[in-house]
């Protein structure tokens, strides 16, 4: 994709998921593949204000270039990580609220935290692995996503929020939002909930899985 055209959707993207209360603050980052490398967030910025200059783009090799002098997310190795599959060309990583607080719930199951309540879901996210706490930006974060990512499309980073990959943008960030809306179906319901049945899951496409 053109960076010029590449850089028009990713500030779209930026600013919906703002707008969706999907982060707050300088939270959350986003990165998207384009013809001159990979475009990413700049750290310590609001998704809500970004302009097209204050995008970064990165190299594979880590170098970078902002036309205003800033720098990449702290977690740009994560991304980078991501990017080690041929068919990503999108990574979104968002601290929404419920998604978060069910990260930070005791005695979740780490294979599958959030139950598998609807077909969209069981279509888009599956079973959602859940990570321990790692540092952001940290290396042990980097390698842990990267080994979840090689057979998944997304994952839980306890304490943290959600990241998922996509073939778009918008399958990517489709991704974190059903996973902050099963979130909060899960919360709601706590121990009252009826997930779909395993026979019932078998019978959707396993699109939680790479494809």
């Amino acid at each position: 994709m053109q960076t010029s055209q590449a850089a028009r959707m990713f500030l779209d993207t930026c600013h919906l998921i703002h707008a969706k209360g999907m982060v707050s603050g300088s939270g959350g980052n986003i990165s998207l593949r384009c013809e001159d490398g990979i475009l990413i967030t700049p750290s310590g910025r609001s998704l809500e204000s970004l302009k097209e200059e204050d995008l970064v783009i990165l190299q594979p090799d880590g170098s970078f270039t902002c036309a205003n002098g800033g720098r990449p997310s702290k977690e740009w190795r994560m991304h980078l990580a991501c990017y080690g599959r041929d068919d990503v060309q999108a990574v979104v990583h968002v601290h929404s609220v419920h998604a978060v607080a069910v990260s930070c719930l005791k005695d979740v199951n780490t294979a599958s935290a959030i139950p598998v309540y609807t077909p969209g879901y069981c279509l888009r996210v599956g079973d959602l692995p859940l990570l321990p706490y790692y540092k952001p930006g940290s290396l042990e974060l980097c390698e842990n996503v990267a080994r979840v990512i090689e057979t998944r499309n997304s994952v839980l980073l306890a304490n943290h929020g959600s990241l998922a990959v996509g073939r778009s943008m918008e399958e990517a960030l489709n991704v974190v939002e059903e996973i902050e809306d099963e979130a909060k179906l899960f919360l709601l319901l706590g121990d009252r909930g009826a997930a779909l049945s395993e026979e019932d899951q078998a019978a959707l496409p396993p699109r939680g899985m790479r494809v």
